[in-house]
């Protein structure tokens, strides 16, 4: 009975340890990122930040214009996947990367126009609704 008992109990602390290792990672992988994304962004990282609520808002209005979305993020993906088959071709063609880059930049800026076009929109509804 006592063997039972002190069983469930190494069971329980094991448990409790690995939970307290777990969340440690996760910490100190948030603090790590923190400080990546400070070193990489300069000081106006912080305060390049929408509010809480805002950015949940503009979450819920980039999925729900996931359909428009979406194909031009494909068609970025596939604009990457070209650069990396052009940086890897043998022979290399320095050309070829160039023009690439260059369809990718373009579709980039597309993508990103439209991102930023419901990124608008909603802020400009959240502004009249308040």
């Amino acid at each position: 009975m006592t063997l039972k008992r002190d069983k469930g109990r190494i069971a329980l602390i094991a448990v409790l340890a690995v939970s307290l290792l777990g969340n440690a990672l996760a910490a100190g992988a948030v603090l790590r990122f923190r400080a990546l994304q400070s070193e990489l962004l300069g000081p106006a990282a912080e305060q390049a930040l929408f509010p809480r609520a805002v950015r949940r808002d503009l979450r819920a209005a980039l999925r729900e214009n996931a359909e428009t979305l979406r194909p031009a993020l494909h068609r970025l993906a596939e604009d990457r996947a070209a650069v990396v088959a052009a940086s890897t071709a043998q022979p290399f063609d320095r050309a070829a990367l160039d023009a690439a880059m260059v369809a990718m930049r373009a579709q980039l800026d597309t993508t990103l126009g439209a991102v930023q076009q419901v990124i608008g929109d909603r802020l400009e509804a959240r502004a009249r609704g308040q």
